[in-house]
C-alpha cells in the first residue's frame, strides 16, 4: 500500500501533510513571557525565552490541546469549549508575523494540483492518501474545499481512500448554473472536469464553495456525480469571509502583547457558510451537508463574535481561508461528521497521548486523576520497581509518574504541582532514584516516603503492603526479568485491588513467598508463558492459592496481553502501547484500571494479529494510544481506527 503522494521534500512514507504542517508550525514558534499577572505565555517575532517549556506538536504532544482539539469533550461528535480554550496570549501557531507562505496554501498546490484562474484543463494524477485503493474520492470545487486538505488527506489514509484533488481558484463545482461573473475560465474548467469524471467516475465526492446564488447549480452537479456512481456526496461548510482582517489583527496583538480576544469578530452566514449548499443537500438524496461551524466558532462568552485563536492555533490565514495549521486540527471533527453522514466507514476512535519524552507522556496520562490522593514516582529508565507501582496506583485511581535517577523532570514536577498529592511514594532504592530527587519531591508539600527492598522482588513485595491491601483476593505474578507481561497485568490488577508480585523464571524469591503468605490469595494469575514463568514455579504457587493458579500466557507478549484482557467488559476504553518499551504502557496502566479497561500491546510499525482480534472482540468505544510517533507510528494509529468502526 502506498501512503501518500511522493514529494521531494517528504519526510517519509508514514508522514502525511497533516503531520508535517503541525510539526513545521510548532518548530517555528517563538515564545516569551506573558504580561505580568496574566498567567500565560506571550509571543513576538523577535524574542525568545530560554525558560519557556518546549512546545509540543499535535502528534508529539497532547492531541487535545492544539486548535480544534482543545474543544474536544467526551467525543468528537460536538465540541465542549471551556474558557481556557480561547487563547488570550501567545504562543500562536503559525507564528505571525511573518506569515509563512507554506501555511497560506495547502501543500498539494506545490504539486501543481490546484488550477489557478487561467487554467481550463484538468490535471490528472493528483492523487493522495492510499493511492493504490480501489475506492476513489473526488474533491471538487474551489479553494474553499481545498483548505481542508490536511484533514482530508489524513482521513483518506485512515479510510483507505484514493483522494483525487480537482480544485480551482474561486470556482465552485456547479452545473447548468448562471455563468460565473467575469470568469469564463471557471465554466470551461467545470465542463472539462465533468468530461474527466465521466471517464474516471468516483465512488464518493467531497465538495465545497461559497457561491450563494445557485442552489440549483449545486444540486445539478451533485446529481451528475450521483448518476456516475458516487454513492455519497459531502458538502463541507464554507468558512465565512471575516468582516475585518483577522490575521493582521492577531499579528498586531502579538507584537503589542495584547489580549488576542480583541480580534474576535462575527462570522456572518450572509458572507457564506454556504446556506445555498445546505439547501441543495436537502434536495439530493445522496448529499449531506457537513457543518463544522461549531468547531471553528464554538459558543463562548464572546458570542455572537468568534475567537480568532483557539487552542493556541490561529484560525484564519489570508482572506477567508483557514490557516493550514488549524485545518489540520479539524481532522477528527471532520472525520466524525463524515462518519455520522455515512460517508466515512470509520470514526476517530483513537486518541494519542504523547509528550516530548516518557516523562511528559506519563504526566499527560495523569490528567484525569483527581488531585489530593497518592502518587507513585518510579524510575523512567529501569522497569522493575515501576511494574508493581503501576498496579498499586490503579487501586486508588492514582498515577505513576516517572523520574530520572538524579533529577526530577520538569514535566513530572508540573504534574505533581497539578495533582497536589497528599502522599508521594518513591518506588525503588537509591540506585534507581537518588536522595536528591527525594529531597526535591519533599519541597512540593506532600508527605514523601520511599518504598524499597534489597532487590526488585523485595521492592514489589513492599509495594504490595501499601494500603489498600486486599487479602484473600487475586494476586498477579509475572517474571521480574522482563516487563511486558507485568505491564498488561498491572492494568487488570489495578481494577481489583490485586497486587503484582515478581518471580524468577525458575524460582520464587523469598520476599515474594512471604508476601503471598501475608496476602493469602484466593487465586493467583500467572502472566506469561513457560519461558517467562516455568511450570515448576506455577506448581509451587499452587501452595499459596486456596482456589488455584491460572496461567495466562501466549506465544509472545502481544498474545499474553490479549489473554489478560479477555475478561474486560466490551464497549469501554482500551489503552495501547508499544511492546518493546515499558515507559509509556506503564504510565497507561493506572489510567486503564480507572477506566475498567485493559492495556494491549502493539509493535512500533504494525498491529499484531492477536491484538487486532482482541480489539474486535472488546469493541472499545475509544482507544488511547500511549506514546509518540517514534514509539508507535501513525500507520499503527490508522490501523487501530479501522478496528473500531
Amino acid at each position: 500500500m502506498t501512503w501518500g503522494r511522493t514529494r521531494s521534500w517528504w519526510p517519509g512514507p508514514d508522514r502525511s501533510s497533516w503531520t508535517v504542517f503541525v510539526t513545521v508550525l510548532l518548530a517555528a514558534a517563538i515564545t516569551v513571557s506573558a504580561p505580568s499577572g496574566l498567567g500565560g505565555l506571550g509571543t513576538t517575532a523577535a524574542t525568545a525565552s530560554p525558560a519557556a517549556a518546549p512546545v509540543l506538536s499535535a502528534l508529539d504532544g497532547t492531541e487535545d490541546d492544539l486548535g480544534a482539539r482543545a474543544l474536544k469533550g467526551d467525543s468528537w461528535s460536538r465540541p465542549a469549549a471551556e474558557p481556557q480554550d480561547f487563547t488570550r496570549y501567545g504562543p500562536v501557531f503559525p507564528v505571525s508575523p511573518p506569515f509563512d507562505e507554506l501555511h497560506r496554501n495547502p501543500v498539494y498546490y506545490s504539486d501543481g494540483c490546484h488550477a489557478p484562474r487561467w487554467r481550463v484543463t484538468v490535471v490528472p494524477g493528483c492523487t493522495y492518501g492510499d493511492t493504490t485503493s480501489n475506492v476513489t474520492v473526488a474533491v471538487v470545487g474551489s479553494s474553499k474545499i481545498g483548505q481542508y486538505f490536511p484533514a482530508l488527506e489524513e482521513i483518506a489514509l485512515r479510510e483507505g481512500w484514493s483522494l483525487r484533488m480537482y480544485t480551482k481558484t474561486a470556482c465552485d463545482f456547479v452545473m447548468d448554473a448562471p455563468p460565473t461573473p467575469n470568469y469564463p475560465q471557471c465554466d470551461l474548467y467545470n465542463t472539462a472536469l465533468r468530461e474527466h469524471l465521466q471517464n474516471n467516475p468516483p465512488d464518493l465526492a467531497i465538495t465545497g464553495g461559497m457561491r450563494t446564488d445557485t442552489v440549483d447549480g449545486y444540486a445539478n452537479a451533485w446529481r451528475f456525480l450521483e448518476n456516475l456512481r458516487a454513492s455519497q456526496i459531502g458538502a463541507v461548510w464554507d468558512t465565512p469571509v471575516p468582516l475585518g482582517d483577522p490575521d493582521r489583527c492577531v499579528a498586531e496583538a502579538l507584537i503589542d502583547r495584547a489580549d488576542l480576544t480583541r480580534c474576535a469578530q462575527k462570522l456572518d452566514s450572509a458572507r457564506s457558510g454556504n446556506p445555498g449548499m445546505r439547501e441543495a443537500a436537502w434536495r439530493v438524496k445522496s448529499a449531506s451537508f457537513i457543518n463544522l461551524r461549531d468547531w471553528v466558532c464554538p459558543e463562548s462568552w464572546l458570542s455572537p463574535d468568534c475567537a480568532m485563536v483557539v487552542g493556541r492555533a490561529q484560525i484564519y490565514a489570508e482572506g477567508s481561508h483557514l490557516s493550514q495549521g488549524y485545518a489540520a486540527t479539524l481532522t477528527d471533527p471532520l472525520h466524525q461528521r463524515l462518519h455520522e453522514a455515512g460517508i466515512a466507514q470509520f470514526r476517530p476512535s483513537v486518541d494519542r497521548v504523547a509528550g516530548a519524552d516518557r516523562y511528559a507522556t506519563a504526566a499527560l496520562l495523569s490528567r484525569d486523576v483527581t488531585p489530593g490522593g497518592r502518587v507513585l514516582v518510579a524510575s523512567g529508565t529501569d522497569y522493575p520497581d515501576a511494574l508493581a507501582a503501576a498496579a498499586k496506583a490503579g487501586h486508588t485511581d492514582g498515577a505513576v509518574l516517572l523520574t530520572r535517577g538524579t533529577s526530577l523532570p520538569q514535566a513530572t514536577r508540573e504534574a505533581l504541582i497539578r495533582l497536589a498529592p497528599s502522599e508521594i511514594v518513591v518506588a525503588g532504592g537509591r540506585s534507581a532514584i537518588s536522595a536528591d530527587v527525594v529531597q526535591e519531591l519533599q519541597t512540593l508539600g506532600a508527605q514523601v516516603r520511599r518504598v524499597e527492598g534489597p532487590d526488585r522482588y523485595a521492592t514489589a513485595a513492599e509495594i504490595s503492603t501499601l494500603t489498600p491491601v486486599r487479602t484473600e483476593g487475586v494476586v498477579y505474578v509475572a517474571t521480574g526479568t522482563g516487563f511486558a507481561d507485568a505491564l498488561a497485568a498491572a492494568a487488570q490488577a489495578g481494577q481489583s485491588e490485586a497486587a503484582v508480585l515478581l518471580v524468577r523464571p525458575g524460582s520464587i524469591p523469598s520476599a515474594t513467598a512471604e508476601a503471598l503468605r501475608e496476602l493469602r490469595p484466593r487465586q493467583i494469575v500467572v502472566a506469561g508463558g513457560n519461558a517467562a514463568v516455568s511450570q515448576q514455579v506455577v506448581n509451587e504457587l499452587r501452595g499459596f492459592a486456596t482456589e488455584g493458579v491460572e496461567r495466562r500466557g501466549g506465544a509472545n507478549r502481544y498474545e499474553t496481553a490479549a489473554l489478560l484482557a479477555q475478561d474486560t467488559p466490551p464497549g469501554g476504553v482500551l489503552h495501547v502501547g508499544v511492546g518493546s518499551n515499558f515507559a509509556d504502557s506503564l504510565a497507561a496502566a493506572p489510567a486503564s484500571a480507572a477506566a475498567q479497561g485493559a492495556v494491549l500491546l502493539v509493535a512500533s510499525g504494525q498491529v499484531p494479529g492477536v491484538t487486532a482480534e482482541a480489539i474486535r472482540a472488546l469493541e472499545p468505544s475509544r482507544i488511547v494510544l500511549a506514546g509518540g510517533t517514534a514509539a508507535v507510528s501513525e500507520k499503527v494509529k490508522r490501523a487501530l481506527i479501522r478496528l473500531t468502526p
